[in-house]
């Protein structure tokens, strides 16, 4: 081999190897884990640990315990919410609806792309019949929008009385656009679409099975819809909504009295609108360190000292996480949930709900 192209050889090789690491840090995992190191260099900094590990020691943990129950609250008001979006699609019971939605909350806590919802899906599908179009649209459709516009009005409020300089004005828009929007579009769908699916000739292009898929799936799709349509339950939902979303506010005020933040309650209703942003728009694993480091920037508002601040943020975002889970797990093994529960796209042949209560049928 002539020495020019065994040189040249050698040069393509070394510059192939050079690139992996460049082409590693372009996967969202390396993108994660660099962001995650970044923001938690940036909460840390110029912060006396010792001062932090402190608060956490000596905060009052059975307030800490009451707002986790009162985050189970928030689980059950939000499962009736989803009752009312399923009026039309059918019904399941009650328990066998919370059960399926903590077990969503929990694989959306480990797993991306919103995998608990399709889980949660499943599970309903798989155990009580209930049509997978139809809960499709109730979640990623109606709940979607439903709790955007919350939030949208939560969040008007809150710039509006509140001054919330934190929120950037393009952030505001495009919540704006993408709730409002979505909102209009999906009430002008569920009112005007056909019952069955339009006969429309690039339709017929499609593989038999798609087709067949289509026509089946269409007046069920449009079932789950039916809350944008009836006035009497979109009321309903939004005023559950809106007690869910309290509900979340009295959570992280129980956490303020276990850290002995002297601040009014106008203060932890920002602090759940940004915890909130944070979840919406995740940047960093797990939103480690975006999460600490807007909540610190929030409660500065209210003088609270950064180290007070900050072990509330790892309070709240550690002890949450973890009950999130736990309950998630308690779910799976009173459910009795098996991998087919989740991945099987035929309903078992016999139902079995979460157990209720004692003194419950």
């Amino acid at each position: 081999m002539p020495p020019r192209r065994a040189v040249g050889r050698v040069a393509a090789v070394a510059w192939t190897k050079a690139r992996r690491p460049l082409r590693l840090l372009r996967t969202p995992w390396a993108f994660q884990i660099l962001a995650t190191a970044l923001f938690v260099g940036l909460v840390i900094w110029q912060i006396d640990l010792r001062k932090v590990g402190d608060s956490l020691r000596d905060a009052h943990y059975g307030w800490a315990a009451l707002a986790l129950a009162v985050n189970l609250v928030t689980k059950a008001v939000d499962t009736l919410r989803w009752q009312v979006y399923l009026s039309r699609v059918g019904q399941a019971p009650y328990w066998g609806l919370l059960g399926a939605f903590l077990i969503g909350n929990l694989l959306n806590n480990l797993l991306p792309m919103r995998a608990g919802d399709v889980a949660r899906i499943q599970i309903v599908a798989n155990r009580y019949g209930l049509s997978r179009a139809g809960l499709a649209s109730s979640v990623f459709v109606v709940e979607a929008l439903l709790d955007g516009v919350t939030f949208l009005v939560l969040l008007a409020v809150g710039l509006a009385v509140l001054d919330l300089g934190f929120v950037p004005p393009a952030l505001l828009w495009s919540v704006a656009v993408a709730s409002g929007g979505g909102f209009v579009a999906a009430v002008m769908a569920s009112a005007l679409l056909p019952r069955h699916a339009p006969r429309w000739r690039w339709l017929n292009r499609l593989p038999h099975w798609l087709r067949s898929g289509l026509q089946e799936g269409w007046p069920r799709f449009l079932d789950g819809l039916e809350t944008m349509r009836n006035w009497r339950l979109l009321l309903t939902a939004m005023l559950l909504n809106f007690v869910g979303w309290g509900s979340q506010v009295l959570n992280f005020a129980l956490f303020g009295l276990a850290f002995g933040l002297d601040v009014p309650l106008v203060a932890f209703i920002v602090v759940m609108i940004a915890a909130n942003l944070v979840s919406a728009f995740p940047i960093t694993f797990e939103n480690i360190g975006t999460y600490e480091a807007v909540l610190l920037g929030v409660l500065a508002a209210w003088d609270v000292p950064n180290e007070r601040a900050l072990a509330y943020a790892i309070a709240t975002h550690l002890l949450t996480n973890l009950w999130v889970i736990g309950v998630g797990v308690l779910a799976l093994w009173l459910m009795k949930v098996r991998p087919r529960d989740i991945l099987s796209l035929v309903r078992e042949k016999g139902p079995a709900p979460m157990p209720a209560p004692p003194g419950q049928g």
